[in-house]
């Protein structure tokens, strides 16, 4: 059996071993003996020297090049830094698009990549994951409070508010993707995220207060909140598009199940609905048409319960209602 190159090891490490494009992604990011080093993870410079003898000042000089670039991650543990590489083809994704200094044939590898090999292998992911990683987080106006308990985690805005720190990047699924013009500086890091983000310099600290003017940019473009599927504040705030984003395109298209949804699904009041499609036009994930009636109506089984319809209803149709229990939420 031919031994596989450091290139071809890491794409087997994350669980693609036949991929054309993840080779080709690393090699404009990185030299041979820096595959060498990636693949050779996790360590410390010390270990990383016993392993492959290359001189300790050249490996932390790699080292911080290539956490620039998304490809190593640290952390401090008893003085000691310790290094890992991308742990899955997400982080991969997330971590490595946001290089402010990429080429442009590296952003062109990973539409490749995410056009004709991530569908491949995003079904065979899901089988592994007792709950996607990612929930969809209602939009906050769509609800209304006086009739629901909206919990801390599905409120966008208490979550920014209860941050210590944030700050923001570029979706890397629009700049790779680039198939709509919705706002691009968008993608929120919370808390380690925005400190990982800040020392990388692949986004720049924002104020709360900036954060939540973004939030209304992205939810007045039609664009869904999507955070970390946990009870906890997560490291991340993403407001996603159907056509760009890795997760809904695969949801739409094959159905895929790669984000959760929220608690919450729209209900019609038929007395006002008009059958004006304004709902229909907002809908990511072709969850609303309208019948013979001319009343809208909500196919569950697709709905996220984004909200979008709900705040674009120009008659006030459309309320957002608990479908799903607090413990949905992991």
């Amino acid at each position: 059996m031919t031994e596989l190159n450091p290139y071809e090891k890491f794409a087997e490490n994350m669980l693609h071993k036949e991929s054309k494009y993840i080779p080709l992604i690393l090699k404009t990011l990185i030299n041979d003996d820096q595959a060498n080093l990636l693949v050779s993870m996790p360590g410390t410079v010390d270990q990383l020297n016993e392993k492959l003898g290359f001189p300790k000042d050249q490996i932390e000089t790699y080292l911080k090049d290539m956490f620039i670039k998304g490809l190593s991650f640290k952390k401090e543990k008893n003085g000691v830094t310790h290094w890992r590489a991308p742990a899955h083809i997400a982080q991969f994704h997330d971590a490595t698009i946001v290089w402010k200094d990429a080429p442009e044939t590296f952003y062109t590898y990973w539409k490749n990549y995410m056009e004709q090999e991530w569908p491949q292998l995003a079904p065979n992911l899901t089988a592994f994951m007792p709950r996607p990683y990612t929930r969809v987080i209602p939009i906050g106006k769509s609800i209304d409070p006086g009739k629901v308990k909206v919990l801390s985690p599905e409120n966008i805005r208490e979550m920014i508010q209860s941050s210590q720190r944030v700050a923001v990047t570029r979706c890397t699924c629009r700049v790779t993707m680039k198939k709509c013009d919705a706002p691009i500086e968008v993608c929120l890091q919370i808390n380690r995220g925005a400190d990982y983000t800040i020392e990388r310099g692949s986004g720049r600290e924002i104020t709360k207060q900036e954060a939540l003017d973004i939030i209304k940019i992205a939810e007045d473009a039609g664009l869904v909140h999507v955070a970390m599927n946990k009870a906890e504040l997560g490291s991340f705030i993403c407001n996603c598009c159907g056509c760009c984003c890795q997760s809904f395109t695969l949801l739409i298209s094959d159905h895929v199940n790669l984000c959760d949804p929220s608690r919450y699904a729209p209900r019609i009041d038929d007395s006002i609905c008009t059958g004006c499609e304004t709902c229909v036009d907002r809908c990511w994930f072709n969850a609303i048409s309208v019948n013979s009636n001319q009343i809208a109506e909500i196919n569950e089984s697709l709905c996220m319960g984004c909200g979008q319809c709900a705040i674009g209803c120009p008659e006030n149709a459309i309320q957002m209602t608990e479908v799903r229990t607090e413990d949905f939420i992991p």
